[in-house]
């Protein structure tokens, strides 16, 4: 009975000095899990994480512990990884727009594509007929070089220099045929990437004007490199493992980027999906975000995001060739 009475004046004690100065207040747990209030931080907690507190014991604001030299360096990678991410959302909300400024609809895009396609294909018909004009001049150079084979006679220098000529532009023009044909399959890709982009803009909301700031980071960032053809298989595998793991709404879905809303609830994590080019060589990042709350940090440190890294990595692992 005693005891109860002194820990119940305790605590009254405890109330009217914190309340009573109004001031700020800090409450921390160290090492070994002691927790500690005081209006002043002492040097040897001054590392640890610690929360704020108003005169009525809410926490208003928390200071992160002290980040070792890892920790550090990963949030300088995540920081890198935001400016590209920024370029990237940028880049294509012009293109975007663009895109929406050209054409008010499928058939608008039918149409450009056609009158592409229609002019390469003039190119080509040129082209081709030139092909078996200069086919044919080869044809007679050599058969004149073949002459003075059977009959024994040297070669006279202008047969030789009329084939070589005469090879060299029946080469060029067959690359130029080969150009032309590549032409025709950018126009079709280029076409198919237009009405895909233009159909999913008329479904998708606005696109956030910058990359969202009030959130938390994990310090975990996913991370596959790979060649242009792999990058290519791997996006619609990572799109779906965001998907899959996303616990909020996406809201900006492009071939480079995807980006997730932020965190409602401290126990929610948003997830960004990026694929950066450098040269030659690209990589496809995973990123989390959780709400900026103390529940929410926590929702960021917890292991099960270690998991998820590891099993986004693994996709980098897999064969990803289509099936034909």
């Amino acid at each position: 009975m005693t005891k109860n009475i002194l820990l119940l004046l305790s605590l009254i004690l405890f109330v009217v000095s914190t309340s009573s100065f109004a001031g700020k207040l800090y409450r921390w747990v160290d090492e070994n899990g002691k927790v500690s209030f005081s209006d002043k931080v002492p040097p040897k907690a001054s590392r640890l994480e610690r929360e704020e507190l108003n005169e009525k014991g809410r926490t208003i604001a928390i200071k992160d512990a002290a980040k070792t030299p890892e920790q550090l360096q990963q949030l300088k990678n995540l920081n890198a990884l935001k400016k590209e991410q920024t370029i990237l959302l940028q880049k294509q909300t012009a293109q975007d727009a663009a895109l929406l400024k050209t054409f008010q609809s499928e058939a608008d895009i039918d149409a450009l594509a056609k009158s592409k396609f229609d002019m390469v294909d003039s190119h080509i018909s040129i082209a081709l007929s030139q092909s078996e004009t200069l086919k044919k001049q080869l044809i007679t150079h050599q058969q004149s070089a073949a002459e003075f084979e059977r009959d024994g006679k040297k070669m006279p220098a202008k047969i030789i220099a009329n084939i070589r000529s005469a090879q060299q532009q029946f080469d060029k023009n067959q690359r130029e045929v080969l150009d032309f044909k590549s032409q025709k399959l950018a126009i079709e890709e280029q076409l198919n990437n237009d009405k895909l982009r233009f159909n999913t803009l008329k479904k998708q909301a606005p696109p956030p004007k910058h990359l969202d700031d009030d959130t938390t980071p994990s310090l975990l960032i996913g991370e596959i490199t790979c060649n242009a053809d792999k990058c290519k298989n791997l996006w619609p595998v990572a799109s779906e493992f965001l998907t899959q793991n996303n616990d909020t709404a996406i809201v900006f879905n492009s071939q480079n980027l995807v980006l997730s809303a932020t965190p409602k609830l401290s126990t929610q994590k948003a997830l960004t999906l990026a694929k950066i080019k450098d040269n030659d060589v690209s990589k496809v990042t995973l990123d989390i975000r959780c709400k900026n709350t103390k529940l929410g940090k926590e929702t960021c440190k917890n292991e099960q995001n270690q998991a998820l890294i590891d099993r986004f990595n693994q996709l980098g692992a897999n064969d990803l060739t289509p099936n034909h």
